[in-house]
């Protein structure tokens, strides 16, 4: 074991079982990928499509990665946001692609195509997940971006387990706490209105969630990329893991990881973000060091679609 800032632990890994989410999503392609990875090797065809490699994180549970390889310029891995998958950045990875970079996203345990244990699902076993895809498929020196939740997993990740983490983009980061600055009184209902929806009522829930994500995409019923967004949020994340989020949304305090992250960093917050007030981008630009805080004048919460081109130009520019 390696112990850090940022520090590399030994995270068991296995096969997963026989699950319904392993039998529609694996095929025997799949298969072939998790047992190349098992015995430590990169699959030939790792960045050959857009996803079905998995790889195992803990016994019984393996994660699904998009992975488009366009070249050898460097690597940039993508953690999306509660309570999304790793296709919801698919046109940044084409970018990217296009400019000679590899895209990875990872579907985080418990959502898109990954394998959905009953548990556990914190911060920190989200983050342990990073470090292992990333040791499997013999990563280094990466670029992790990561977006509202998935941004403070990134942050967790960076702080704690991140030699591997060569630069840090933290988007519309749900940290250094949710329930955080002037609007914490509102933060805070919202957040116990979204535990108690997932109790009783998730698709409602989720619908309220779509009509603020977005400034360019607003009118459900019309709508296609709403739509297709409204059922990954049903369809591809389970409820435990999607009330764990939650809960770590609502009790989590990275405030200490801060300090911890000494890489280059980069904050993109919306002016006008709906979900996660500004105020959360300001608090970590100034409390990394080495960051930057980048703002976007139109974008929802979603800057990355919202605001795509001046997204993909931002990075870029940050990783050449």
């Amino acid at each position: 074991m390696k112990q850090q800032n940022g520090s590399e632990e030994n995270v068991p890994t296995g096969r997963r079982g026989a699950s319904r989410r392993a039998v529609l999503s694996a095929g025997t392609g799949a298969a072939v990928t998790a047992a190349a990875v098992v015995a430590g090797e990169t699959p030939a065809h790792a960045g050959a499509g857009r996803s079905g490699t998995r790889i195992p994180v803990a016994p019984g549970v393996e994660v699904n990665i998009t992975d488009l390889n366009g070249g050898n310029r460097g690597t940039v891995v993508f953690v999306p946001g509660w309570p999304l998958a790793s296709t919801t950045f698919e046109y940044n990875y084409l970018f990217l692609a296009d400019h000679g970079y590899r895209a990875i996203g990872l579907d985080q345990r418990g959502f898109g195509l990954s394998d959905a244990p009953y548990g556990p699902y914190t911060y920190d076993v989200w983050a342990r997940d990073i470090l292992t895809v990333l040791k499997a498929l013999s990563l280094r020196d990466v670029t992790l971006v990561g977006h509202s939740m998935g941004g403070a997993v990134a942050l967790r990740h960076a702080a704690r387990f991140g030699s591997r983490v060569g630069r840090l983009v933290l988007a519309e980061a749900s940290a250094p706490r949710y329930v955080y600055g002037p609007q914490s009184a509102d933060l805070a209902a919202g957040i116990a209105g979204l535990i108690s929806g997932y109790a009783t009522d998730r698709a409602a829930t989720i619908r309220g969630l779509t009509a603020n994500f977005f400034s360019t995409h607003t009118d459900i019923a019309t709508d296609p990329f709403l739509q297709f967004f409204e059922r990954q949020c049903l369809d591809q994340a389970s409820l435990p893991a999607s009330r764990a989020g939650l809960i770590a949304l609502r009790d989590d305090d990275l405030t200490a990881d801060l300090a911890r992250v000494t890489v280059p960093t980069r904050v993109f917050h919306a002016i006008n973000d709906k979900i996660v007030p500004l105020d959360h981008g300001q608090a970590l630009a100034a409390g990394i060091r080495n960051a930057r805080l980048v703002t976007f004048g139109t974008a929802g919460h979603a800057v990355y679609v919202d605001e795509k081109d001046k997204f993909n130009a931002e990075l870029l520019k940050f990783i050449r």
